[in-house]
């Protein structure tokens, strides 16, 4: 396995992998941590070797063109696409055999005295440069093979820079633009054509652009599949997906041209526009609204936060503490320490006592007035907790277990903390929701396969079953259970009335993720924490969105609104919390 395994990734390194290839070493991945070790080891050195190799060949060519370097004293070998490599024989033997290549390449620069075009041994013109990055990100090179990027990498026409599922990367561009990439996003750079500018083009994700003057003659232009984007100096979000392509402009203007007829339109400050996949509609520019004004940031607060019913209070979690403030001012109240993570938090309808539930069974009732608060572990059958759901009076509980275990148990929380098991349905989910109706209470869970099913959480019945492309990881029921919403990777966030059956997109799949939804208590309004730190609002009966919020931060992981829906507090980087005011 081992010899196979190296001549496969020296496929992916030279690529040259035929698609057969490319199955048999995917599963020796997916099978093996050895093979995983070994592949990341190979790439690696490959990834030092050519840098390595890029810094000397400068010093040598050099010399060579003073004649003090001898051709015999040449070790490298020239690569069929312009790139010099150094001669690896310890990893890779049979790439000896370009050594002579390389001599025979050098030989003949060193006769003509480099009239050859100094670019023919190189990648041309660098475009952009990697400046900063978390999580995993890659370089795409021109073989498509994926090379692990790291700080100050380079990026030339025909590679592209892939960022992860939780990453983030910043490019500087040559002319000094920076554009800033969020999760799960691909930015090509397209090569130019006669004397025209380098495209930078998004495939898919999001790119928040703050692009500087450009000569009017020569613009930056950037590409998705469905839009073309003239670019004179200005800051903006892009976003690309299968389905369209969405801009929201921040300053200046910018020329947003739809790739499949030709449409274009102006986008100013303050507006946005969308150019569809499918059959379209008339492009337009439309407003952009903000409804939100910042009043008070809580530095490491914590992870999960909620509002009191009357809004005179919030309580955030974090890995170790829960801690109460005062919602007008950002005064710390009181705090309990050394009592685990949470993952959910609501207050009692008296607001004199909250209720935090943890992903490992942990429940916090803590009644204010009292010394300490009451501790719990939720006794389970066998098998892993995965997700858990507190509704917002903070009377009932609901967990998802591992696909093995298969069930879905609810609780109850009596006025004074104790808590009772009141079923648990036999069912193999991950994400949940779960709400007080006048009904009685309703739970939602969403399985691997894409199905969502709501039940009646006091007799276990099931009241709806509904298929979506994807499973959906976050879910929301609003107050009395018509609207429900979920974020699948491939079903986008969609929102379903549980009366009519009707459903519709409110945002694509293959953008940006959604990371938490929460619905205003009248059920009207729907809004949304994004993974690149903007929160958007919707109305749930049209599907109208009603504002964009930049918080500031890298990526919103929670969020809480308060039930007048006048206040509204975003969890961001490092536990920051943000309090946000509505304008009238």
């Amino acid at each position: 396995m081992n010899e196979r395994l190296t001549a496969l990734i020296d496929g992916v390194l030279d690529g040259r992998l035929s698609p057969d290839e490319w199955t048999e070493l995917a599963e020796m991945l997916r099978g093996s941590e050895t093979a995983r070790k070994r592949y990341w080891e190979m790439v690696g050195q490959d990834a030092d070797l050519q840098e390595l190799v890029r810094e000397a060949a400068g010093r040598d060519l050099a010399r060579m063109a003073a004649n003090e370097l001898s051709i015999g004293r040449v070790s490298m070998a020239l690569a069929d696409d312009g790139e010099l490599r150094a001669d690896s024989s310890s990893y890779w033997p049979h790439r000896r055999s370009l050594a002579a290549r390389g001599v025979l390449a050098v030989a003949i620069c060193v006769v003509i005295g480099f009239v050859i075009w100094p670019s023919a041994l190189s990648r041309g013109e660098r475009l952009a440069t990697l400046h900063s990055l978390s999580g995993d990100v890659w370089l795409v090179n021109r073989q498509q093979a994926l090379v692990k990027a790291a700080s100050g990498q380079p990026f030339f026409a025909g590679e592209a820079l892939r960022v992860g599922p939780e990453g983030v990367a910043e490019l500087t561009l040559a002319d000094g633009s920076l554009v800033a990439l969020g999760a799960d996003s691909v930015f090509r750079f397209v090569a130019a054509e006669g004397a025209a500018r380098p495209r930078m083009h998004l495939e898919c994700g999001a790119a928040d652009i703050e692009a500087t003057p450009q000569p009017p003659d020569r613009p930056l232009v950037v590409t998705t599949e469905q839009a073309r984007l003239t670019v004179l100096g200005t800051r903006f979000r892009l976003y690309a997906s299968a389905s369209g392509s969405r801009i929201e402009l921040e300053e200046g203007k910018v020329q947003f041209e739809r790739q499949s007829d030709g449409q274009t339109v102006e986008v100013a400050a303050g507006q946005c526009a969308v150019a569809e996949a499918g059959p379209t509609r008339p492009l337009v520019a439309e407003v952009l609204s903000s409804a939100w004004r910042l009043r008070q940031a809580l530095q490491r607060a914590g992870d999960r936060v909620a509002f009191s019913h009357d809004g005179a209070k919030l309580a955030t979690a974090d890995s170790g503490r829960v801690k109460l403030w005062n919602a007008a001012t950002g005064e710390p109240q009181r705090m309990v320490d050394k009592v685990g993570r949470f993952d959910c938090l609501a207050f009692a309808p008296s607001n004199e006592s909250l209720v935090a539930l943890g992903e490992s069974g942990k429940v916090l009732y803590w009644a204010l007035d009292a010394k300490s608060p009451k501790s719990a572990e939720l006794k389970t059958e066998t098998g892993r907790l995965r997700r858990c759901a507190i509704s917002h009076d903070g009377r009932w509980l609901a967990q998802t277990s591992d696909i093995a275990a298969g069930y879905l148990p609810i609780w109850e929380v009596d006025d004074v903390g104790a808590i009772s098991l009141v079923r648990s349905i036999p069912m193999k989910m991950s994400g949940v929701a779960i709400t007080a109706t006048s009904r009685g209470p309703r739970v939602v869970a969403g399985n691997w396969n894409g199905t969502t099913v709501v039940w009646d959480a006091i007799t276990g019945s099931e009241l709806a079953r509904y298929q979506f492309r994807s499973q959906l990881h976050v879910l929301a029921l609003s107050g009395d259970g018509r609207q429900l919403c979920g974020y699948g990777n491939a079903s986008g966030l969609v929102i379903l009335d549980t009366e009519s059956g009707e459903q519709r997109v409110l945002w694509p799949s293959g953008s940006v993720a959604v990371t938490c939804l929460r619905f205003s208590r009248d059920g009207r309004e729907l809004i949304a924490a994004m993974a690149d730190g903007l929160v958007r609002g919707w109305l749930t009966e049209t599907g109208e969105a009603t504002f964009v919020l930049p918080t500031g931060d890298a990526r919103v992981s929670s969020l809480a609104v308060a039930d007048d829906g006048r206040s509204l507090a975003t969890v961001g980087d490092k536990g920051s919390v943000r309090l946000w005011q509505r304008e009238d």
